[in-house]
């Protein structure tokens, strides 16, 4: 989030739009207050790292979920807390409004996605035709959440990779074709490819790093930049490009493009890419924000020749504080084929960086640009 005023803007505006019901209180003047809005809002967010904001109407309840006694989804009262003490997420589902910890609002998008997966009848991005769930999948939908203990709260999360081919496919690119799996990225001396990405500068002082970092290390990388960005850094946007880095585009501001119309989607795309445009930058990849996407926002990316990547490697820098801890989560996920999620508006990111790269290259990464990951992954 970028400031209290904004966070309160996206929460009344996803309120507005029956996206979420959040157990947020209220101040005397109706608005949200700050602690309590940053604590609804997160609360929607998975700990895992695929950070999705909720829709009403799903196919799947939340089975165990802990439901609202009376409420209807207006004038939904302040913080809730189950039995044990966590707060609550009030969710709009089809079957109501349901409040849920971090816990069980987590299985419930497993759950979510599962379906989803089950239902696809095409191509996956990694080749596989997903004519219905696998067992884990399965495994995830007729799980029912239930309240984590004090013990469970304490202990640290565990790193879940996600299933590939799984519900995470469409996720990650949703309009590539892709024609090999994970293995398909490994070579013939076991190393296999991977990309490094950044998200949400530039920033005037820690790109440059990054920049410095990567050269050091014989790296090429990906970037995407947010348009209010490019135009306050245009120096440092731009040696990105004489650096011999990918630049893909991010939004103007990051808003959640996926909560807004069709006009201020378009109108964010037109004043980003001006932005661009000035510098003469053409980039050809999107990342939504958040890694939110609907049809609107894939058909205005896809306007200006732009395809949509997410991220297969969650860092979660942007929530965890320590370096070494971000390294520790990257490395535990990496994966042949990873698309690595970073963030170089954090100076944690920065001091983590070296030892990822290193990290990484001794598990076999071959570090690759995404338009080359996405040749080779689509040949």
């Amino acid at each position: 989030m970028r400031g209290n005023a904004r966070l309160l803007m996206l929460l009344k505006l996803l309120a507005t739009c029956g996206l979420i019901s959040a157990c947020a209180a209220a101040t005397p003047d109706g608005k949200l207050a700050p602690e309590e809005a940053e604590a609804a809002l997160q609360g929607l967010f998975s700990p895992q790292g695929e950070r999705v904001l909720l829709q009403p109407g799903s196919s799947s309840g939340a089975g165990g979920g802990l439901k609202n006694q009376g409420a209807n989804g207006a004038g939904i009262p302040g913080p809730r807390f189950g039995p044990d003490g966590q707060q609550l997420v009030g969710v709009s589902t089809n079957q109501g409004l349901i409040w849920m910890t971090r816990s069980q609002l987590d299985q419930y998008v497993t759950r979510q996605r599962a379906e989803a997966a089950r239902l696809a009848q095409t191509i996956g991005p990694y080749g596989i035709r997903t004519t219905g769930a696998s067992t884990a999948d399965q495994q995830a939908m007729t799980a029912a959440p239930v309240a984590s203990s004090a013990a469970e709260q304490q202990a640290p999360a565990q790193l879940v990779r996600a299933s590939i081919p799984s519900s995470f496919d469409r996720y990650v690119a949703p309009e590539l074709a892709f024609t090999i799996g994970p293995n398909g990225f490994r070579n013939a001396d076991g190393s296999f490819d991977c990309v490094l990405t950044f998200d949400d500068g530039p920033h005037h002082s820690n790109d440059a790093a990054i920049y410095d970092i990567l050269d050091a290390k014989g790296i090429r990388a990906t970037f995407f930049f947010l348009g209010e960005n490019v135009q306050a850094n245009p120096t440092t946007a731009l040696t990105a490009v004489t650096r011999g880095h990918e630049v893909g585009y991010h939004s103007w501001d990051h808003k959640n493009l996926r909560a807004e119309s069709r006009a201020t989607i378009d109108a964010d795309f037109e004043k980003g890419m001006a932005a661009f445009n000035a510098l003469g930058l053409q980039p050809t990849l999107f990342r939504p924000p958040f890694g939110n996407y609907n049809a609107s926002v894939l058909e205005a990316a896809a306007a200006y020749g732009m395809t949509t990547v997410n991220w297969t490697n969650d860092s979660l820098d942007w929530q965890i504080k320590s370096p070494d801890s971000i390294t520790q989560r990257v490395l535990s996920l990496s994966a042949p084929g990873d698309i690595v999620l970073l963030h170089s508006i954090h100076s944690r990111t920065v001091d983590a960086l070296p030892d990822i790269i290193d990290g990484l290259t001794e598990q076999g990464c071959r570090f690759t640009s995404l338009n080359a990951w996405m040749a080779r992954a689509t040949s």
